[in-house]
């Protein structure tokens, strides 16, 4: 029986890797009966579900300060933890330097492409992807388990509520890389649609100008952070996902999960969810505005080309399928450590 379990996460963002955490240890604490710790810098403490127990950990120094090391084993022996559960590249880099210092089961979780590199990742016990495209090159056996998330009941179904002009919804950080400006460039060309910027962040500023000088002030709405994304997706046709970099988004998955159609580059396996016609090869203006074209061409078709992405959805890619599927990598772990812990008893 698994009754302690611990996250570490290393990130210095409020990212899709550190809500990934978030979500997993609010499903797990609610559902398993598990005692739920995450351990992290303290800037996450209010991130996370109030009855998962915190461990406040100063994350941002270098993986190879003495003091990170000593406190992070610190805490995992206290807390008697059977598995220890590191995401990303440096909370597995921390995680295998402390390997022999706790008797926790070690199970790790890629979040990008390239880290944590094979060589370490052999390291531990168990490893899981939140996608097969950031193991794609690896050689080690990976558990596949794609970000997963809740779906509130949509105030009506998607595309009900929407005004008579098409009405697209842009949602994220408004970052140098978030790609934004490549949608904004875009509009010029797409001249009845009318867009929603639902985020706010450093650029914000940068892009309502550029908004503005490219004529778009009376089309384009930032309507900033904290708004509903049930209300926001039902009364949108198309939401638009511009960012290539960075982990695996959970936008598309919140999208599908509330019935509205999606148009984004392939990332996380989005082509193995939404339909090829609406996979970007680039965020080129041009391209989108082809796309987007295309898209926006009968928007009485929009749902019901969806139909099978929207089902697909709901099947694999709620908050519950990665808590379950995550739940039995933790089972069996556990079970094959009691094995090899029997087999080394003397006879």
């Amino acid at each position: 029986m698994i009754d302690k379990i611990c996250h570490l996460i290393a990130s210095r963002e409020h990212d899709g890797l550190a809500r990934h955490v978030a979500e997993l240890s609010r499903w797990q604490v609610r559902n398993t009966g598990a005692e739920i710790a995450v351990i992290a810098h303290p800037r996450y403490r209010e991130s996370l579900d109030p009855s998962v127990r915190f461990l406040a950990l100063n994350t941002d120094r270098n993986r190879h300060h003495p003091n990170l090391a000593w406190r992070l084993t610190s805490h995992l022996r206290s807390g008697g933890f059977q598995i220890a559960h590191g995401h990303g590249s440096k909370s597995a880099q921390l995680l295998a330097a402390v390997q022999k210092y706790s008797s926790a089961r070690q199970v790790i979780t890629r979040h990008n492409l390239r880290h944590p590199r094979d060589k370490l990742s052999s390291a531990f016990d168990a490893r899981i992807a939140v996608s097969h495209s950031v193991v794609e090159n690896s050689r080690l056996d990976w558990n596949v388990i794609p970000n997963g998330a809740t779906a509130s009941a949509p105030l009506s179904p998607a595309g009900t509520l929407r005004r008579q002009a098409p009405q697209l919804l842009f949602s994220g950080r408004l970052v140098k890389l978030c790609g934004l400006d490549h949608l904004l460039n875009a509009l010029p060309g797409l001249p009845e649609a009318e867009l929603t910027v639902a985020g706010d962040g450093p650029e914000g500023n940068a892009l309502k100008r550029l908004a503005s000088d490219l004529g778009l002030a009376q089309r384009v709405q930032f309507i900033g952070d904290g708004q509903s994304t049930a209300r926001l997706l039902s009364e949108t046709d198309l939401l638009v996902i511009t960012s290539c970099a960075g982990n695996p988004p959970f936008d598309w998955i919140e999208a599908l999960l509330h019935r509205c159609p999606v148009i984004t580059p392939n990332t996380g396996d989005a082509d193995r969810y939404i339909p090829p016609q609406f996979i970007l090869d680039n965020v080129h203006p041009l391209s989108l505005e082809q796309k987007l074209q295309q898209a926006l061409s009968n928007l009485g078709l929009l749902q019901s080309q969806f139909t099978g992405s929207f089902e697909r959805a709901g099947d694999q890619l709620t908050l519950d399928a990665m808590g379950r599927a995550t739940w039995e990598v933790y089972t069996r772990v556990v079970r094959e450590g009691s094995r090899k812990h029997a087999s080394e008893k003397p006879g």
